[in-house]
């Protein structure tokens, strides 16, 4: 088989030297183990391309030579698909297997980064693809490399020398930093990577190895799985030298040691480093602590004069190295107008505005540039033209490299001809397009860092300045305020007097200062004029005032807004203790264990000059905004639900058992026991506990008397911190009549004679919480005496009925009111269900929640009522985080608020809410009606 002369023909416009890729043409064919096939496969729009490949890169053309099947085997995957990580880490593992050597495994690494090196060049030159686009795809193929080459040094280092595990037992696990165009997603053709290696912890071990130790193992393998040379190449060059320290530096260190190494020896040009820099492979969440923690406050902390300052003396030196470089040639990176000026300008402009403005926080140019342009910084021209010049200026670089395959920028005289041609215009028309993109760049950059910019006032300034409410309303409300006329009059009365709060000329002129920065950090949120409300709060407080206006650092105001926007509960808990805010917005990650609260609890006693109990109420008042910020920044589902049931319980329980030492009970034959929502473990904002004592014998009643009264004092009375707990006996024998502390013989008899079904139910959720353990053991037996030993029939059946119905005459009515708890449908219909029912199958559970689960086996219509129940529960939460009070009563204002908290739309919550009460009616009714 032959090709026709008409593809020839057709091919021949698109090409340099026809005559000599002919030849490569033919050589191709000889190579192939079956000629025909390909011949078979080819189209003209197939011949033309396979033929420009051949022409513009040796390394491509060397590959086919190697493996002259791959273009038909590879090409008809390029149409319309786009690869990412995921897709690449199939493919190759496909390719790879386990029991594969390490030159092996970089030899294959090679062929397949060659292999899609085709695919994605063939894309460019057909031109389905933006470059944007092209240079993303590209980017991650590294990316999936290097996770493969990780996870193979890792789990052989971990064969060889053990399990990698912190001081405290937990795995210890390492990242790679992308850093330049691979870290932004702009990786050239032909170009190494630019990386740092990190592991989470300094101390521990992996056997023998410390944990430095291991992890240098990790990566130096790592290092050889990529760069070593193989008969397909090395895989890729990779670049180490902006790590911390640079050669001279360790080839890894902790996320600790990086932290601490940027706050005191970073400069500024590593500054412009991690702008860029990108998690790649390893452990994601790792790379993404180090992007949060160390990355963001590094490059974007301060934009002072001294940045601007460092800039222009970085613009000067870009400014001779393209003087110098021009001698040899155009170099499209470092020569005038080249790549380097368009990527030092965005980056520039990204580091100096993205201090204070979120939105341009920007690791890749083209986004960049855009990003740029919606700030007003480039006009919709300049932001085109950067666009489509950087497009033009890496598509030319990659034509240069490709063409002998190394990583070179620079443009001969000699080789303009071919590059035109490759590129798709004469030498004459190339030169002029040329010219005019570096002559715009040139100026783009030359004009780089005009200094009033950065003072002008922005639109929300002058519109304050000036008191122009109807332009304040309109830009409040284009940056999505739903009540912005009562949200800028706000705004307006911090400038013009606001009752209760007055500010000097100089605090006006900070807060005028602050102004944008407010209004930007309250729109991100769900409900911007609520967070600003709740900003106000805080600002109103005198320390509060001090805090805001002392120049906060960026990450602490984010901090400090994440809470406003997320719930006025927690916001008032701070506003009326501002000097807590600092603590407080220390840790919000994940819910504390008992260990930490044991840590944090020694801190403050060995630290805080405050009475006992002001460092109990202290303690707890921090802790709970911190639980709060866990679950909100958490996933809205039940999980992370229970877990601030748990965590809530967890700190009362603390509290509790620190009390009971503090006033010497521990040394009593008594218990401490609490029942309802912290018996549950189920303890919510705003919730009370319900607390029973029990001692021994009347030996030493009166002693335990005096103490637990001392106890319930420290709890309840009112100091300069607040109350520590609400607290509620009147679940104890005779209620609010009875003693306090029963002895056990009062219990057993009362038990025998008088509890009523009412008092049995409650006591499903008894739960020691510290005292003597053989008093516990004594008085658990007396409790399920109570809850089985008595049957349980019809009659209780009905009685609990008559209970649940007596409730729900008490619960809030009126228009658009909606009582959750006690409410038709509520709450309580699925607590009094899930106790009667324990009781019946005589199952030993305190908790709501666990108790739904283990009935379900037994009683399938449990399973279907859960559900509505946790979503009740998840509504009431969210209540009591929106609205300052322990509320369970839902009004009509309420339901937008609590909507959006929980991202759903307004009719689809309303639908749900009616829904589940609805059906735990019905599984209610079942039952006991």
């Amino acid at each position: 088989m032959e090709v026709p002369s008409s593809w020839w023909t057709a091919a021949e416009r698109k090409l340099y030297s026809p005559r000599e890729t002919k030849k490569h043409f033919e050589k191709l064919l000889s190579l192939h183990p079956n000629p025909g096939s390909l011949i078979e496969y080819l189209n003209e729009r197939r011949f033309t391309l396979l033929l420009e490949i051949l022409e513009q890169s040796e390394c491509l053309r060397s590959f086919l030579f190697r493996h002259p099947e791959d273009f038909q085997n590879t090409i008809p995957e390029l149409w319309y698909l786009t690869k990412d990580k995921e897709r690449y880490l199939e493919e190759l593992s496909h390719l790879l297997h386990d029991t594969m050597g390490e030159e092996e495994l970089s030899e294959k690494l090679a062929y397949y980064r060659h292999r899609e090196l085709l695919r994605i060049f063939a894309k460019v030159l057909l031109g389905t693809a933006k470059m944007e686009d092209i240079l993303r795809e590209y980017s991650y193929l590294p990316d999936a490399m290097l996770e493969v080459s990780y996870r193979r040094a890792f789990e052989e280092a971990v064969e060889k020398y053990g399990e990698p595990l912190s001081e405290d037992g937990n795995r210890v696990t390492g990242v790679v930093i992308g850093l330049g165009k691979l870290g932004s997603e702009e990786l050239n053709f032909y170009s190494d990577i630019d990386l740092i290696f990190l592991h989470s912890e300094d101390r521990g071990s992996a056997g023998k190895l410390s944990l430095n130790e291991f992890f240098a193992q990790v990566f130096k393998k790592v290092l050889k799985l990529m760069t070593t040379q193989t008969q397909e190449g090395k895989p890729y060059e990779v670049d180490l030298d902006l790590r911390p320290f640079g050669k001279t530096g360790p080839i890894t260190m902790s996320l600790r040691s990086a932290e601490l190494y940027y706050e005191s020896y970073g400069r500024v040009w590593e500054r412009f480093a991690l702008l860029r820099a990108r998690p790649v492979a390893g452990d994601m969440e790792l790379g993404e602590r180090f992007m949060r923690e160390v990355v963001n406050p590094f490059v974007y902390s301060s934009a002072d004069y001294k940045l601007v300052e460092e800039i222009k003396r970085m613009k000067q030196r870009i400014e001779a190295e393209a003087k110098k470089k021009f001698l040899k040639g155009y170099n499209v990176k470092t020569g005038e107008g080249g790549i380097r000026e368009i990527e030092f300008t965005v980056q520039s402009l990204l580091i100096l505005l993205g201090n204070k403005n979120r939105f341009v926080r920007e690791r890749n140019t083209f986004k960049g540039i855009w990003k740029l342009n919606q700030k007003g910084v480039f006009s919709d021209e300049e932001a085109l033209f950067l666009e489509r010049a950087y497009s033009f200026l890496r598509d030319l670089e990659h034509r240069i490299q490709l063409k002998r395959c190394l990583q070179t920028q620079t443009l001969n005289e000699q080789d303009i001809p071919f590059i035109a041609r490759a590129l798709g215009f004469e030498k004459e028309s190339f030169t002029e397009e040329l010219h005019r993109i570096k002559a715009g760049v040139r100026e783009i950059f030359a004009g780089l860092i005009p200094e009033r910019r950065e003072e002008e006032l922005q639109p929300v300034q002058i519109a304050l300045i000036t008191e122009d409410v109807e332009y304040g309303v309109f830009l409040l409300k284009e940056a999505g305020f739903r009540n912005p006329r009562q949200s800028f009059s706000l705004l307006l009365s911090y400038l013009y007097g606001k009752e209760g709060l007055k500010l000097s000329d100089k605090e006006k002129e900070k807060f005028l200062r602050m102004v944008p920065r407010i209004v930007d950090l309250s729109a991100v949120s769900s409900d911007p004029d609520e967070t600003l409300k709740n900003f106000d709060k805080f600002l109103s407080n005198p320390t509060g005032k001090r805090v805001i206006l002392s120049d906060p650092k960026e990450d602490f105001l984010e901090g400090l807004f994440n809470v406003f926007s997320l719930s006025s509960t927690l916001s008032s808990l701070i506003s009326k203790n501002p000097d807590l805010v600092e603590d407080v917005l220390t840790l919000y990650r994940e819910y504390p264990t008992w260990d930490k609260l044991e840590e944090e609890f020694r801190k403050y006693e060995e630290t805080l000059n405050l009475t006992e109990e002001n460092l109990f109420r202290r303690f707890k008042k921090v802790w709970e905004v911190r639980i709060g910020l866990v679950y909100l920044m958490g996933k809205r589902n039940y999980d992370n639900l229970t877990g601030l049931f748990r965590s809530m319980s967890m700190l009362a329980d603390f509290l509790l058992i620190k009390l009971w030492e503090k006033i010497t009970l521990e040394g009593n034959k008594a218990v401490l026991y609490s029942l309802g929502k912290l018996g549950s473990r189920e303890l919510n904002f705003g919730s009370d506990l319900d607390l029973v004592f029990c001692v021994e014998s009347n030996d030493e009643k009166e002693e335990v008397t005096k103490k637990t009264q001392r106890l319930v004092r420290f709890l309840t009375v009112h100091t300069s911190e607040g109350y520590l707990y609400d607290v509620d006996f009147r679940l104890r024998p005779m209620g609010s009549k009875g003693e306090l502390v029963p002895t056990l013989d009062f219990y057993t008899r009362y038990f025998k004679k008088e509890a009523r079904t009412w008092e049995r139910l409650a006591w499903t959720r008894a739960r020691f919480i510290t005292g003597e353990e053989a008093l516990k053991e004594r008085f658990e037996g007396e409790i399920e005496n109570l809850l089985f030993e008595k049957p349980w029939g019809e009659e209780e059946r009905k009685e609990v009925y008559q209970m649940r119905m007596k409730l729900q005459e008490q619960a809030k009515k009126g228009k658009g009111v909606l009582d959750l708890k006690f409410g038709v449908g509520g709450i309580v219909d699925g607590e009094f269900l899930v106790q009667y029912l324990l009781i019946k199958e005589r199952i030993r559970e305190t908790s709501m929640i666990e108790g739904f689960k283990r009935l379900s086996d037994i009683h399938p219509a449990l399973k279907e009522a859960f559900e509505p129940f946790m979503f009740l529960r998840l509504v009431e939460t969210h209540l009591r985080l929106v609205k300052e009070r322990g509320s369970s009563v839902l009004s009509r204002e309420d339901i937008p608020k609590i909507a959006r908290s929980l991202n759903m739309k307004e009719g689809d919550f309303e639908e749900e809410l009616s829904k589940s009460m609805k059906i735990l009616r019905e599984v209610f009714l079942e039952y006991l009606g």
